[in-house]
């Protein structure tokens, strides 16, 4: 969930999901970990003559790359038929054209030779944990067949169990991380299975096992409708206690949270880092706290937000396209790069994101780290009084002391930027404790 810009999702209308019974199959596992050519220094220490190429930083025990001898520091030049370019999202998209047991030839750098190494492809593990047991399934949804990841705590007391659908931050990356158990949503899915409950993830289009869209081009009310499939598939399973299922946003996902549980019986919805106001007015914002935050003079800020604000307009009123924005406004280039497709950001400006609250007859509890840097008071608060005006005493809105966005443990928001850069930054999940002591508050409510 590392966001510079908090993009949230919504769609007033979503197309009914359909169950595909299929298998999905499992990703190939190569068992990389990459970097492209980006920089100069790195194209002169390999003696590369262009940029092209993916740098193995390491090689996963037990993966495809290690079997076939592939090695630390090898560049990667060519894969079957195609050459590579420097850009990892490609190349992790082209390897979704192969199937576990499939044999391909990958050209390599190595201390300045070019080899041939033949890479037979093994499937991805999948997940396992003390605290639960995981069934791997799938949904469909408009064009795409979406992995499902459910999981169902080790030693319930009851036969039935509650039910919590995660929904993720945005951005195209997989929810399944079997190999990394530090993952943050790995250590949340866990926390939730020790106390009892039952998850369900859904990867996005074109990330992880899911096929359809590529996740950069797909749109929100397509990845919404995803979540909606997936909850249609948790009714459908026999150990959930239907009376007690409960949706977490975070992120992009405490706007979509409310879209989907439209027409829900759910017990409670819980968003976090989240925004309730339509895209133009959060941006506007949320650019000029950065700006503050990173040290830049007030006068250039003002100049920037005089580019953004025209930029935004034409871009998500106006409907243009960035090439037609940028031709216009050529400084807005970088202010208008978002993680997703500039329809998506479009989507979510058309939106009555307070006519989704205001609908929404369930209880709510609205939590923001007070060191965020990304999401706002203003937002959460306003949840709070859209809820509670249309259904008395269903909302509560809590600050979390010494925790950001990203789960960082930092007491302000400056703390949390300068530490968005450092490696591996001390994590705070005590938020953990509070999503699931009001999850067991309201069973008992």
């Amino acid at each position: 969930m590392k966001i510079r810009v908090l993009l949230l999702l919504f769609a007033l209308t979503l197309a009914a999901p359909r169950l595909r019974a299929q298998q999905l199959p499992r990703r190939v596992f190569v068992g990389i970990d990459l970097q492209g050519i980006t920089t100069d220094s790195i194209q002169r220490r390999y003696q590369l003559p262009t940029r092209n190429g993916i740098l193995v930083r390491g090689v996963r025990p037990g993966s495809s790359a290690q079997a076939a001898g592939l090695r630390a520091n090898d560049v990667i030049l060519k894969m079957g038929a195609t050459e590579v370019g420097a850009n990892v999202g490609e190349f992790v998209g082209q390897l979704k054209q192969y199937k576990v047991g499939d044999k391909v030839p990958f050209v390599v750098l190595r201390n300045g030779r070019k080899i041939r190494q033949q890479v037979r492809f093994k499937a991805f593990p999948t997940e396992t944990s003390p605290f639960y047991q995981v069934q791997y399934s799938s949904v469909t949804a408009g064009p795409n067949q979406l992995r499902t990841i459910i999981t169902r705590p080790t030693g319930a007391s009851k036969p039935k169990v509650p039910m919590v659908l995660f929904i993720q931050g945005v951005g195209c990356f997989s929810v399944d991380n079997p190999l990394n158990r530090a993952d943050v949503t790995n250590r949340i899915i866990d926390s939730l299975s020790r106390h009892g409950y039952a998850t369900m993830r859904v990867d996005k289009t074109g990330m992880g096992d899911s096929k359809g869209t590529p996740c950069p081009e797909s749109d929100f009310r397509a990845e919404a409708s995803g979540y909606k499939a997936g909850l249609a598939a948790i009714r459908q399973l026999p150990f959930v206690d239907q009376q007690n299922v409960f949706i977490t946003g975070f992120s992009i996902g405490g706007i979509m949270a409310p879209v989907v549980a439209q027409g829900e019986n759910l017990r409670g919805v819980v968003v976090y880092g989240t925004a309730s106001r339509n895209f133009i007015e959060y941006q506007l914002q949320n650019a000029r706290r950065q700006a503050e935050l990173r040290g830049l003079a007030y006068d250039s800020i003002s100049s920037r937000q005089q580019v953004l604000a025209a930029a935004l307009h034409l871009l998500l009123t106006d409907k243009q396209t960035p090439e037609q924005v940028v031709a216009k406004y050529p400084q807005a280039r970088d202010l208008i790069n978002f993680p997703q497709s500039y329809r998506y950001m479009q989507q979510w400006e058309e939106t009555n994101l307070a006519a989704a609250w205001q609908s929404l007859n369930t209880r709510v509890l609205a939590l923001r780290g007070e060191a965020d840097f990304v999401s706002y008071d203003e937002d959460h608060q306003l949840i709070l009084d859209i809820v509670n005006r249309a259904h008395p005493g269903q909302a509560q809105f809590r600050k979390l002391p010494e925790v950001d966005h990203f789960f960082t443990k930092a007491r302000t928001p400056k703390e949390s930027l300068e530490l968005s850069e450092a490696p591996n930054p001390e994590k705070n999940f005590d938020f953990m404790r509070v999503i699931v002591r009001w999850l067991d508050e309201q069973q008992k409510a």
